[in-house]
């Protein structure tokens, strides 16, 4: 969990359009609201060719999707297959999670609630030796202790708490919770961190 500087990506468009080259962005973990914008790349006001979507998509359901600019990428009706393409029952769970993803404002609230979660790890666990960082956008917030986050997991995970950790030393809170919840999360790290 690594936000990438708006202008780097921003200049890594211009050299793909001066290059002729098309300009894909990953959006499989940061898009769909995760970041508190739809899509992380609009972080950095940007409109890619192509955009690459999975994960949050299908709220838990398996589905992937490549979105692209038609004035940018031709491609023929049937010229591209796929083992599951066009998965109806799929598609309609990804229409449903779209719809309450907008109908809940939860790009909103992940934007908000990011910011309060991130401010307040940042003040509790402020001068603490076993962080390294606290970084990220919305709810896409990676904490990184010096060492190993597994013992942190294991506590908050015998606390009720689930976390998934982004590689061995990063702990990412859960996407779509209310505030009351991330503040009881944030609660239970600090305290876990600070034993």
């Amino acid at each position: 969990v690594i936000p990438i500087d708006p202008s780097y990506l921003r200049a890594a468009a211009n050299l793909c359009r001066e290059r002729g080259v098309l300009f894909a962005v990953d959006e499989v973990q940061t898009g769909i609201g995760r970041t508190g914008r739809w899509f992380g790349y609009q972080h950095a006001d940007l409109v890619p060719d192509m955009v690459c979507l999975a994960k949050g998509l299908g709220g838990g359901f398996p589905i992937g999707a490549v979105a692209f600019r038609r004035d940018r990428i031709q491609v023929k009706t049937g010229s591209h297959g796929s083992t599951f393409g066009g998965n109806p029952l799929a598609c309609a769970a990804a229409l449903a999670v779209l719809s309450t993803i907008e109908s809940e404002q939860l790009v909103q609230q992940a934007a908000t609630n990011g910011a309060r979660l991130k401010a307040l790890l940042e003040d509790r666990l402020a001068g603490n030796e076993r962080i390294r960082s606290i970084r990220g956008q919305g709810l896409m917030i990676g904490i990184a202790p010096k060492a190993s986050s597994v013992p942190i997991q294991r506590a908050l995970q015998e606390r009720g708490l689930l976390t998934l950790g982004a590689g061995p030393r990063v702990l990412l809170p859960p996407l779509i919770t209310p505030w009351f919840e991330l503040e009881r999360l944030a609660q239970a790290i600090v305290e876990e961190i600070q034993r």
